[in-house]
């Protein structure tokens, strides 16, 4: 029974295509007659776009093989010329002998459900370029500002602290001199607030040494600043990668440090990098108070911090993974593809 639409394609069809009768030859050797028969349409694979042959039909599959096709996205050619996307599934009818004696194909058109998807996919396309352009600019413009800050903001300070100091050296007055003294200090430490700020912004070993330099230093800082106990190991990793994924790696690694610093409550932080042939992975992990990753990501604020980290990932075509219980710490992995 078939169910037609305007264009002559059946919206739910389905169709039996019995075999040669038993005495009058193999049933799989009547295949060839379907072959010809499925050669008059025009079909295409939806995932390739690839030209569907005549032997590559489900139901000409299941005859000559046996073999049993379920969901196969195609796009065919219908009467009136429009194309639609269909859902072919095929199987095999045997009789008691265990020959096959007929097979049944099912087709679904799902032309619109198809359309929906691929737009879905082509703004979530859109959206992670958007999202890699604007990571882009972001690293651009800290890259910018840290320089500004260091060779600028900072050495234009620090001259102002030499002449204050100067200034106070020849002052013969006590009170002036004590207050030129305060303005040397207030300067001195606002060149080591500027100094830390750029290299927040960027950090200076991660341009010069590379990405495991870089995390040293900045794991470093974190120990001195917390009361925790902070692991690194990179042995694996002995030679520079591209500066795009140094940088990734980097920002990924530094958000995971930074959750375990606000929330996690952990004694221990270790961080690792292995590489291998394939694939570098960073992995950050605490002994904290852990969380749920499904109730986390299911809530209507999303932990952007984690989402960042997500992002980052995919555009260099990478994976984040999360694994937590409560109670039990975390773990932030991240698996980067290695070209060559």
């Amino acid at each position: 029974m078939r169910f037609r639409s305007a264009s002559g394609l059946p919206t739910q069809a389905a169709s039996c295509w019995p075999t040669t009768p038993p005495g009058a030859g193999s049933g799989r050797a009547n295949a060839g007659s379907g072959r010809k028969d499925y050669g008059e349409f025009k079909a295409w694979w939806s995932s390739t776009g690839k030209l569907l042959e005549a032997a590559e039909w489900g139901m000409s599959r299941v005859v000559a093989t046996g073999a049993v096709s379920q969901n196969e996205m195609v796009d065919i050619e219908c009467f009136d010329g429009s194309r639609k996307t269909i859902l072919n599934s095929a199987m095999p009818i045997y009789d008691a002998d265990g020959q096959i004696r007929a097979c049944i194909a099912v087709n679904q058109e799902i032309t619109d459900l198809k359309r929906v998807q691929d737009d879905l996919v082509r703004v979530r396309n859109q959206l992670a370029a958007l999202s890699g352009a604007a990571l882009s600019i972001q690293e651009q413009e800290r890259k910018r500002l840290s320089m500004e800050l260091h060779d600028e903001i900072g050495q234009t300070l620090s001259a102002l602290k030499i002449v204050v100091e100067t200034a106070r050296r020849h002052c013969k007055n006590k009170t002036l001199a004590d207050y030129m003294q305060q303005a040397s200090e207030m300067a001195d430490t606002l060149v080591s607030d500027v100094r830390e700020i750029a290299r927040r912004l960027r950090p200076p070993p991660l341009d010069d040494l590379g990405l495991v330099a870089a995390l040293r230093w900045h794991l470093d800082r974190v120990a001195r600043a917390a009361t925790l106990e902070v692991r690194f190991d990179a042995e694996t990793l002995t030679q520079r990668l591209s500066s795009d994924l140094e940088l990734g790696c980097f920002r990924i690694a530094q958000e995971a440090v930074s959750n375990v610093m606000r929330h996690a409550a952990a004694s221990c932080l270790t961080v690792t990098l292995e590489k291998n042939n394939h694939h570098l992975t960073l992995c950050v992990r605490d002994d904290g108070c852990g969380f749920a990753p499904e109730s986390l990501f299911a809530e209507l604020n999303h932990p952007l911090g984690l989402l960042g980290m997500r992002e980052r990932a995919a555009m260099l075509g990478g994976e984040l993974r999360v694994r937590s219980t409560p109670g039990q710490g975390a773990e932030v992995q991240a698996i980067f593809p290695l070209g060559g």
